[in-house]
């Protein structure tokens, strides 16, 4: 039997062996929307952390436990305005929107996480993918003022680290060194 900690709690998960969550975009809204309601979730596999002001590789991942080791997911609350840490701050990149049927039920956006001030920041290799529920997928009777709130406040993150590159080094910074001068220098 697997554990989820949630707070100071210990949860047991009634999981089957061998089970990874590795979810759809639509499944992912599933999950949130449960969370926004206060529903029962088909499975407590998602910890909730504050993403957005913590450092990447300062992040709890030893607290999502039942997905693929080269990302996590977590329930945040957005902050308002910009996205940052004490050494860096996440960009958004894209925005796409999430259909199911002919429904748009959320939205997805990708972040990239920049050490150091914004517009001079250096570009790392941690990535997230936002989840935001599409507020008209609510009923009237759905909304009341919590709900409204956590609709526009709560989201779900995917956070991974994008495949390494030669020009990134260990810590996920991206080399300044685009190996120009190398193949400069084999030219001569």
């Amino acid at each position: 039997m697997a554990y989820f900690r949630g707070g100071a709690r210990r949860v047991a998960l009634n999981l089957p062996h061998g089970f990874r969550f590795d979810p759809t975009d639509n499944e992912v809204l599933i999950y949130l929307r449960k969370n926004i309601l206060d529903q029962q979730l088909p499975a407590n596999v998602i910890p909730t952390a504050e993403v957005y002001g913590t450092k990447p590789d300062e992040l709890p991942f030893c607290e999502f436990k039942h997905g693929d080791e080269s990302y996590w997911f977590f329930f945040t609350t957005k902050p308002n305005g910009n996205l940052v840490t004490e050494d860096g701050y996440w960009s958004p990149i894209m925005d796409a929107r999430i259909i199911d049927g002919n429904k748009l039920v959320g939205f997805k956006q990708h972040l990239v996480f920049y050490k150091g001030k914004i517009l001079s920041g250096t570009k790392t290799r941690w990535n997230i993918h936002e989840y935001r529920v599409n507020p008209g997928t609510f009923t009237a009777a759905e909304q009341n003022d919590g709900v409204k709130q956590k609709i526009s406040n709560l989201v779900v993150c995917k956070i991974f680290l994008v495949k390494d590159d030669p020009l990134t080094d260990s810590d996920g910074e991206i080399d300044e060194d685009d190996g120009s001068e190398k193949q400069e220098a084999a030219e001569s």
